[in-house]
């Protein structure tokens, strides 16, 4: 069976929608026959931890797992004045400032020495037949191009988003220095990708241009049907359950579901009673701020099965997409995952976008324009009527089979595969 190094900085037990990517190709690789060989990140920096995902990684799987040098750096440093929690205190001070002023390609960039020497050491000890490297963090293909300039094996990146911030989202930052040796790094890397994949048919061609990659694919994110088998089905009752899983900032949340129900209470709706929203993966609050705590549940941030639990349950699965860029351009990870549960979906997204077209393929859902809360209103009372049913589009089965890790994973092993014998493929749409 052939090996393939896998980085990726987002792995369990990092709770990220990154995470589940990387996890479900590393689970799924040996049923095309490859083994990866996963490298990672020790102790990683103010990322959201559940331990509980490392069960997740199928046994057997070797997983590597290496320091950043600004942590090692500031431990060592910490340890010639003091001690005790005062040099944990210490250390845990100047490892942040130490990220900071070595932030060129990202805050993560000080893994790059322990990760490449590690990469080499590994190809030395048990061999490798190819590379793969996820990023964020794009740090990731700069170690994967330098593992390979050291062993000759080819390395194929995986986009979850385009590296050169899209300019509308206000949560894109990058220092000058980044925007100025970035765009270099991007097409240092690409110019020696054997292949390249991404997540939308957008993002293939934008990261053609700014990477000059020749080989760059669509490969879609996913859902386990495994774990919507094993969710926890409530009995009916009187009330229509409404869910939105997933992160809330600005350009990107249930606001527009918020201000649906703030609507219909503002209108004496009466059916209103009968609505229990449920919101699950940011911090609780806005919900109490705008008087509708009674009809909104917020959860805060859950672990994954609870959200499957959440979104299995509900009688309508809420999905918006970014502002700006994003708004055509995303596909959602958590709309792979509403699919699964096999419940309908109303989604906010532009008619053009790349989320419609797939709404359009598997079926199931409804959509409306972003920022239309008068329809999703409507929508809301109709559902609280028990009228809903016509609003769904007819839900096609079969098309449903291509957006499981199960076939995404084959579609990743092919590139693989491609790689390791230097030929070209291409992948059906």
């Amino acid at each position: 069976m052939p090996r393939v190094l896998f980085i990726a900085y987002l792995f369990p037990p990092i709770a990220n929608s990154g995470t589940r990517r990387s996890l479900s190709f590393v689970n799924h690789l040996p049923n095309f026959g490859w083994e990866p060989l996963v490298l990672t990140v020790a102790d990683p920096p103010a990322e959201p931890l559940d331990p509980g995902m490392l069960a997740e990684v199928a046994p057997g799987t070797r997983v590597e797992r290496v320091p950043l040098a600004s942590r090692t750096l500031a431990d060592l440093a910490a340890g010639f004045v003091a001690r005790g929690a005062r040099r944990k205190q210490l250390a845990e001070g100047l490892e942040w400032r130490l990220r900071a002023l070595v932030a060129v390609p990202d805050q993560i960039a000080s893994w790059y020495p322990s990760a490449v020497r590690r990469g080499v050491e590994l190809h030395r000890e048990v061999g490798f037949d190819a590379i793969y490297a996820t990023a964020w963090p794009y740090s990731s293909f700069v170690i994967a191009r330098a593992i390979s300039q050291r062993t000759g094996c080819p390395y194929v990146l995986d986009y979850r988003d385009e590296w050169k911030p899209s300019g509308t989202m206000a949560w894109e930052t990058q220092s000058w220095l980044q925007g100025l040796i970035n765009p270099r790094l991007e097409r240092w890397a690409g110019a020696r990708a054997a292949h390249v994949v991404t997540v939308t048919r957008t993002l293939v061609d934008v990261i053609r241009r700014d990477s000059g990659a020749r080989h760059v694919h669509c490969i879609t994110n996913g859902f386990e049907p495994s774990d919507f088998a094993a969710a926890l089905v409530q009995p009916p009752d009187e009330f229509v359950r409404v869910a939105y899983t997933g992160v809330w900032r600005q350009g990107y949340g249930p606001d527009a579901l918020y201000r649906a129900v703030r609507r219909l209470k503002d209108q004496g709706f009466p059916q209103l009673a009968r609505l229990k929203v449920t919101a699950a993966g940011f911090a609780p609050g806005l919900a109490g701020q705008m008087g509708i705590a009674d009809i909104i549940e917020e959860l805060g941030r859950v672990e994954h099965s609870r959200a499957v639990d959440i979104m299995r349950n509900a009688d309508m699965l809420f999905l918006p997409v970014p502002e700006g860029f994003y708004a055509d351009a995303s596909l959602p990870g958590k709309l792979f995952e509403y699919f699964g549960s096999e419940q309908p979906i109303v989604a906010a997204v532009p008619q053009t976008s790349e989320t419609a077209r797939v709404l359009a393929d598997v079926g199931g859902a409804a959509r409306i324009d972003p920022g239309d809360d008068a329809t999703l209103a409507q929508m809301l009372e109709r559902l609280c009527a028990g009228d809903a049913a016509s609003l769904w589009s007819p839900r096609r089965p079969e098309r449903l089979q291509h957006y499981t890790r199960s076939a995404t994973t084959g579609s990743l092993a092919r590139v693989l595969e491609a790689a390791r014998r230097g030929e070209t493929i291409e992948l059906a749409p």
